[in-house]
């Protein structure tokens, strides 16, 4: 990525969501997929890819299981 290059406020890169959650940029793929989080394109550079500060904190929050998630 360009250096330099800061996401709008409120957004983080998926290279910047994966650092953020201390994960690889595959596993981060992964996850936006999975939780089906909305990724969006940076009118100044539209290679970019960028996902919400609160859906990568989203991703942080435990997850029940069991027999209570049930």
């Amino acid at each position: 990525m360009a250096e330099g290059y800061q996401p709008p406020e409120g957004y983080l890169t998926m290279e910047g969501a994966a650092d953020r959650l201390g994960v690889s940029l595959v596993t981060m793929r992964k996850a936006v997929r999975g939780a089906d989080i909305q990724t969006f394109r940076d009118n100044l550079n539209r290679r970019v890819r960028l996902v919400k500060l609160d859906d990568v904190e989203r991703l942080r929050e435990p997850i029940p299981e069991g027999k209570a998630a049930a």
